[in-house]
């Protein structure tokens, strides 16, 4: 028998603001999750003081191309300002994405 509850977001985000702000994943980032993480990088940045964010990585469990495409955007908008994006900590499967992707070259990766 199908299960038709909603699936429960598996993302935790803690933010460390400031000019070079941190924001630790822990769980999946994926089309249920994607826009949690927009919104907290979106909150950043809107004040205009920050000019690095860094994603640490360490605790992502699962990364798809919607979590690829947050990344993006962030880096872009980042980018526009002068600022950087950075990526710390990325698994093996993520370093693998991401070098597959052509955005290892794009976006730090620490």
């Amino acid at each position: 028998m199908p299960d038709d509850a909603p699936r429960t977001a598996l993302l935790d985000l803690d933010v460390a603001p400031g000019a070079t702000s941190t924001i630790t994943l822990v769980g999946e980032l994926d089309p249920a999750t994607a826009p949690q993480l927009e919104e907290a990088i979106d909150g950043l940045l809107g004040d205009g003081t920050v000019d690095r964010v860094v994603l640490d990585l360490t605790g992502l469990t699962f990364l798809d191309s919607s979590g690829l495409r947050v990344f993006v955007t962030a880096r872009q908008s980042l980018a526009d300002r002068g600022g950087e994006l950075a990526l710390r900590g990325p698994s093996a499967n993520t370093q693998r994405l991401l070098d597959i992707t052509g955005l290892g070259e794009l976006i730090s990766v620490e």
